[in-house]
């Protein structure tokens, strides 16, 4: 299998367990120091950047709690140069269940991997919809104590 589709089976295999809120399947698929990015934070306390899988899975176990699973789809693949590197647009539709709002959000990732393992990802996420749904007053405590 050449490279470009073996990295894009990794990632569908990877964003679906994460859409289910299978966290164990999904933190297979990370470097125990992936790096994490958001040029645009999703929250206005989040940080702009996290270093760890576990970081990750405990900030997104605890910002996902309140919503139906994510239903992670991939949208678009887009090969990059280096075979290590992959650019991948997804996108969300969940139910914040307090409030029954719809929270749906759309996204692009550029993500650089070690064999089969995301050693970087960089996410592009759209905050308002997160606004709009979760409140300007939430605060996910886990990201914003692992951040740097």
């Amino acid at each position: 299998m050449a490279r470009y589709q073996q990295l894009q089976t990794i990632f569908t295999e990877l964003i679906t367990a994460y859409g289910r809120k299978d966290f164990d399947t999904f933190e297979t698929h990370l470097l125990p120091d992936t790096h994490f990015e958001w040029p645009f934070l999703p929250l206005p306390d989040f940080p702009r950047s996290m270093v760890g899988s576990s970081a990750f899975v405990a900030a997104s176990k605890e910002g996902m709690a309140d919503c139906t699973p994510y239903g992670h789809v991939v949208d678009q693949f887009y090969e990059m140069k280096n075979p290590d590197w992959l650019l991948v647009e997804y996108h969300t539709d969940s139910v914040h269940l307090p409030t029954g709002r719809c929270y749906a959000n759309t996204y692009l990732g550029i993500l650089r991997f070690e064999g089969d393992k995301v050693a970087y990802w960089k996410e592009y996420v759209n905050p308002l919809p997160i606004l709009e749904v979760y409140g300007a007053d939430f605060v996910n405590q886990a990201a914003k104590g692992a951040g740097q």
